[in-house]
């Protein structure tokens, strides 16, 4: 079974420039956000230019490289408020 990867909207122009002009980042790279206050690559930096979910959207993503591992087509959903992992 795949594993969910539950990405974040970047909001702020700034953050999205740190993170290589990505919309979204993934559950792992938000906690680091959150704790903080900045993007880092300690746990890797992997862009997607479409990370695509189950219902076919694809959406411009950074991954740290746990989630970059476990990626596959259809696997992506959104996160409406922090997840706890």
């Amino acid at each position: 079974m795949a594993q969910t990867i539950w990405i974040h909207k970047l909001s702020d122009p700034k953050k999205k420039a740190e993170a290589d002009g990505m919309d979204y980042i993934c559950e792992h790279l938000f906690q680091g956000l959150t704790q903080s206050g900045k993007l880092t690559n300690a746990k890797g930096w992997n862009p997607f230019d479409s990370a695509s979910t189950k219902e076919g959207s694809s959406y411009r993503a950074l991954f740290c490289d746990t989630c970059a591992k476990n990626y596959k087509d259809g696997n992506v959903r959104m996160a409406k408020e922090p997840v706890l992992v």
